[in-house]
């Protein structure tokens, strides 16, 4: 779901094979990126539904101004990008794309890390065959720098709600771009890695690669294993042998109709197949609408459940309207941040005691409270894969499972939070300066009930050892969902 960099950006990086000194950014400097910066901090103070919910105003204070004084000694423009202080609200909603135009040309000039590269919690893996560092071989640290250092480094690209540490199962085949602008000028990379089984680590030289190249070689990435069952929304897959059929599910914003029909048709064949088990792949879901969520879970389901969301902001102005963009990507006019307002205001009633607005039984209209299982309902074992791609109504879905003890969950912990997360409408600002694009939820959304969130996502049942991982990916087999298999033959939950 998130990522900082437009995916424009990235295909851009096709149209130049000659590695370059680094140029300046289009149309602005360094001061006007920080200008935006501190702009965009202090409009989110004002305009995000709950800027301080999962820190303190000294806290933050103290990490902005560290962010800022980084930017400040970092002698790479380029890396001043990765300063967005974006990161510091811990949303996996809140959105910040720099202008395609205005930044492209620096990717460009960049020296690129030559190896297509992905993660393991906080380890960084080989991801392609036929290289000087064997695929799967865990790469310990590149000039100098450890592993789980430059994943930090990165945060601005794989920030997640609250204390959620899985986002760089965001980054794809991206990982390799990312680490490239911790070292934007390295003409060569010092690795230092392990390969499986080994005892002792190796150290080599990897020469920096054009963009062109960069690009290439990342999409020349073993995993993810299953891209066949992301062709399409919805996939599907029946392994007769197994007694499995696996669901692959990357949105949850279709309309209900397409939604049910996909489903049905799944469901329905499960049952004419007599399969006992169904694995529902949601590792790169990142959300929609949480009725579709529920929509899934109603095939699933043994009995009614609860399908109920509360809402609440701590506003419902719409501030600095002179920067505020519409569906469009037009300056929005006086009259449309008015009958925003009044959408606003008709659906939230103000509680002073708790300092918030509350979202009133106009919000739910037409959702679906005590929610009953569909007619065609699957009774067997359910296991969902989650990972923290799992986002929005993503995870909505695995708590369900979760909550009602119906399926087991395999993987990593969910890229947003299990209780509560942001969402429901969006605004969009571009920032005066950069011209960058500012996308801001409207409203925090709390699921089933809940009325307290701990900053963590849906933990999983079942969770692969860095070991296992390894030797998943070695035998080309897809590892959670090899995993999940093995625990279904094992007859064990």
């Amino acid at each position: 779901m998130k990522q900082i960099f437009a995916s424009g950006i990235l295909m851009s990086l096709l149209s130049t094979s000659a590695l370059a000194q680094v140029q300046p950014f289009t149309g602005f400097t360094r001061q006007d990126l920080k200008d935006d910066f501190k702009y965009a901090v202090e409009l989110l103070k004002k305009q995000h539904p709950n800027p301080y919910k999962f820190t303190d105003t000294a806290t933050f204070n103290n990490k902005m101004d560290s962010l800022m004084n980084r930017l400040d000694k970092d002698p790479s423009l380029l890396s001043a990008l990765r300063y967005s202080p974006v990161q510091l609200f811990n949303d996996v909603h809140l959105k910040l794309d720099y202008d395609e135009e205005r930044v492209v040309d620096v990717f460009y000039g960049i020296n690129h890390f030559p190896l297509a590269i992905t993660t393991f919690k906080d380890r960084i893996i080989v991801n392609a065959k036929g290289e000087t560092i064997p695929f799967g071989a865990e790469i310990l640290s590149i000039n100098k720098m450890p592993a789980a250092k430059l994943l930090s480094e990165i945060g601005y690209a794989t920030y997640s709600d609250g204390f959620i540490k899985t986002g760089a199962d965001r980054t794809a085949t991206n990982l390799s771009l990312f680490i490239s602008l911790v070292f934007p000028e390295a003409t060569s990379y010092e690795v230092v890695y392990k390969e499986y089984g080994a005892k002792n680590s190796t150290t080599v030289q990897l020469k920096a690669v054009d963009a062109k190249t960069g690009y290439h070689n990342r999409s020349l990435g073993e995993l993810p294993f299953n891209s066949f069952l992301r062709r399409a929304y919805i996939t599907k897959e029946y392994q007769d042998k197994e007694s499995t059929a696996i669901l692959t599910v990357l949105t949850f914003m279709l309309q209900e109709n397409a939604m049910y029909k996909e489903l049905s048709d799944f469901f329905a064949e499960v049952k004419k197949r007599n399969i006992s088990n169904v694995i529902i792949d949601i590792r790169s879901n990142g959300g929609g609408n949480p009725n579709m969520s529920a929509l899934l879970y109603s095939f699933v389901a043994l009995r009614p459940f609860d399908n109920v969301f509360n809402y609440r902001t701590k506003n419902i102005q719409m501030h600095d309207p002179e920067n505020l963009l519409n569906g469009y990507g037009t300056k929005m006019g006086e009259e449309e941040v008015k009958q925003t307002e009044n959408f606003l205001k008709q659906r939230f009633d103000y509680d002073s005691a708790a300092g918030f607005y509350y979202g009133n039984a106009r919000l739910t209209e037409g959702s679906i409270s005590n929610y009953p299982p569909d007619k065609n309902n699957f009774k067997g074992n359910v296991y969902v894969l989650i990972s923290g791609g799992t986002v929005s109504a993503a995870t909505y879905f695995a708590a369900l499972v979760k909550n009602n003890k119906r399926g087991v969950l395999v993987g990593t912990e969910t890229g947003s939070g299990e209780a509560s997360t942001t969402a429901a409408w969006f605004n969009t600002y571009m920032l005066p300066k950069t011209k960058s694009k500012l996308t801001i939820p409207m409203s925090e959304v709390y699921f089933m009930k809940a009325k307290q969130d701990n900053g963590r996502g849906c933990q999983p049942d079942k969770e692969l050892t860095f070991e296992g991982f390894q030797q998943y990916i070695r035998a080309g087999k897809d590892p959670e969902i090899q995993y999940t298999l093995d625990i279904i033959r094992a007859g064990k939950q």
